[in-house]
């Protein structure tokens, strides 16, 4: 008798949900890959690359260790612990809040922005591969990736990203149509957003 895992060939010839799992988790492989060694290139940790490449992107608001726990799935300790290394390397600051002293927002320097340009190319091999894909495709993926991400969400796998079906602008009309109440406006697949700016949680206006 087959072993029902994932993870058993023999169970994944005849269980497409099982390949699906089996190729993300290759995907992942390769995305840890890629980070791990463009890690060592600059002599930093993983972890501390996606906080740089971050902190080059993201406004002043969600620059807090609290945020980036939230991003990344981690304890505040864990990215405490990392902003103190990068501290260390005079990549980044603290900056306090006017009202708040027991809170900072962290800023890279001159030397962490120029690292962070650096280290974030990383993905660039990912993104080679998903180009090569046609952009009807690829908006299809897009569309069920972040119906993947919102049911890991939901069932509080990872925390709620700041993505379009999180929040509390999005609607969903019938069983395809995408629609944003923000611009009043109906969203294409290849329109709906990862991390959106002017993202709104559901949560907050309940």
């Amino acid at each position: 008798m087959t072993k029902e895992s994932t993870f058993n060939p023999e169970h994944q010839a005849d269980n497409t949900a099982s390949k699906v799992v089996a190729a993300l988790e290759r995907l992942s492989e390769a995305f840890r890959v890629l980070l791990w060694h463009e890690a060592k290139q600059h002599g930093l940790s993983p972890i501390q690359v996606q906080i740089l490449t971050f902190l080059l992107h993201y406004p002043d608001k969600l620059k807090t260790v609290t945020h980036l726990a939230s991003h990344f799935n981690m304890t505040k300790a864990t990215i405490s612990d990392a902003i103190k290394t990068l501290e260390s390397k005079e990549l980044l600051k603290r900056k306090a809040d006017a009202y708040d002293n027991r809170s900072h927002t962290l800023l890279l320097t001159k030397a962490g922005k120029g690292i962070a340009k650096k280290v974030e190319k990383f993905a660039h091999r990912m993104q080679e591969s998903v180009n090569a894909i046609t952009p009807e495709k690829q908006a299809s993926l897009l569309e069920q990736l972040l119906g993947l991400i919102y049911d890991l969400n939901r069932t509080l796998v990872i925390t709620p990203q700041r993505m379009c079906f999180n929040c509390q602008f999005y609607e969903k009309k019938g069983k395809t149509q995408h629609h944003c109440h923000l611009i009043s406006l109906p969203l294409k697949a290849g329109e709906l957003r990862v991390d959106c700016p002017e993202f709104e949680s559901k949560e907050d206006d309940e």
